[in-house]
């Protein structure tokens, strides 16, 4: 038994490859890469960010990329940015108004809080500019900017080192033995 085929309607192509088309300019528009199959169809689509841009032109290392990753899960855990996950319960803000915090974020925080102080005040910073341009902004600004803003290096050689030395730094704080300290 043969099977039939479906009439094929040019005009509901050309349709849907516009559709298709439009997304995907909506899309990068958003700051997203995205990559498209063979049938212009869209595959995945994703936000870059800075330490997938170094990692990618071998300005850093896959541990340093790591570890700036890991610091932007605590930041996005501590802002209440990555879900709800686990028990809440209402807090005064101090403004108020009663915030949602769960017991996840209160625990991010103190890591957030633990790794930004045993790193230097310069790289500080950097993370934390990088982190609200990862996590928080829609459409974060280039790094060069973010390093040129923060520490004021114009130099195109200058600033991956100087993103660099703060990821290395911020990757000893993570790879170093944890002491228990007292409370």
């Amino acid at each position: 038994m043969s099977r039939r085929r479906k009439p094929h309607d040019p005009a509901a192509a050309e349709r849907e490859r516009a559709a298709a088309k439009a997304e995907v300019q909506r899309l990068q528009s958003m700051g997203a890469e995205v990559n498209l199959g063979p049938n212009g169809k869209i595959l995945s689509a994703w936000r870059s960010n800075v330490f997938t841009v170094l990692l990618r032109s071998g300005s850093i290392t896959p541990n340093h990329h790591a570890a700036g990753m890991r610091f932007c899960e605590a930041w996005a855990v501590w802002k209440g940015l990555a879900g709800s996950a686990g028990r809440m319960e209402a807090v005064d803000g101090g403004c108020g108004s009663a915030e949602l915090v769960t017991d996840r974020m209160i625990i991010a925080g103190r890591e957030v809080e633990r790794v930004l102080s045993k790193v230097g005040p310069m790289d500080r910073e950097l993370l934390k500019a990088f982190a609200v341009a990862t996590v928080e902004e829609d459409r974060p600004m280039a790094y060069r900017g973010i390093v040129e803003r923060v520490s004021g290096v114009t130099g195109r050689d200058a600033q991956p080192a100087i993103v660099r030395a703060a990821l290395e730094n911020l990757r000893r704080v993570y790879e170093a033995p944890r002491v228990r300290e007292a409370v």
